[in-house]
């Protein structure tokens, strides 16, 4: 028989602003469990304490453990890939390749700085039953890439593979720095160096043109 999903949707969203004091309490509660404690050592209770509220008023707003860390994912990235959906015109009015890479490598750097050891454990600890749905897709940052690459990757031969491998590149090494040497995050030169990495993949001097059919022998 099938293991059934346990119910990650919060049982109600709060509207008075004790309400909303309250959630916002159990959540930072959550947070600082699940750093400290890891996955394994995460439970309601624990957050309860924590907040300093009842068992029972946790329970009135999330069924489980699982869904307290979906919403708190969901909060970790509201401001991330969200964002760049009203991004498109600005970055591609930019004065040049490397001033919008910096534009866009700052941004994704200051949200992986937040919190970098909860983002950790968000992508290397959790269960699939408490991983939360992106609300952008993979596909979709590629579309975003695709765009504002447009003006500036003149002599990339491939724009959806550029975009691809943007993607792909970006955060993995951002990610990697946030779990494995958070410390980068706070280093300029750590930008620089990223912008420079994308820069030279995307400036790239013409590729020669294949040769088509045999060459003759003399």
């Amino acid at each position: 028989m099938a293991t059934r999903r346990p119910r990650t949707a919060p049982r109600k969203r709060p509207t008075q602003e004790r309400a909303v004091a309250t959630v916002d309490a159990i959540l930072q509660a959550a947070a600082y469990i699940l750093v400290r404690h890891g996955w394994d050592g995460f439970t309601t209770n624990r957050v309860a304490e924590r907040a300093g509220v009842n068992i029972a008023s946790l329970y009135q707003y999330f069924p489980n453990k699982e869904a307290l860390v979906v919403e708190l994912q969901r909060r970790h990235v509201a401001k991330s890939r969200v964002g760049m959906r009203g991004a498109v015109d600005v970055l591609r009015a930019q004065p040049s390749l490397p001033v919008m890479l910096r534009w866009v490598v700052e941004a994704a750097v200051a949200e992986h700085r937040v919190a970098p050891e909860l983002h950790r454990v968000f992508t290397e600890e959790l269960p699939r039953s408490a991983r939360a749905a992106p609300d952008v897709s993979d596909a979709e940052v590629e579309r975003f890439w695709m765009r504002v690459l447009e003006p500036f990757a003149r002599e990339v031969p491939d724009l959806a593979l550029a975009a691809f491998v943007l993607r792909v590149t970006l955060h993995a090494v951002i990610h990697e720095a946030a779990c494995a040497r958070p410390e980068l995050l706070d280093r300029p030169e750590f930008i620089d160096d990223v912008v420079v990495l994308l820069d030279r993949y995307l400036r790239r001097e013409p590729a020669p043109r294949r040769a088509r059919g045999r060459a003759r022998t003399a």
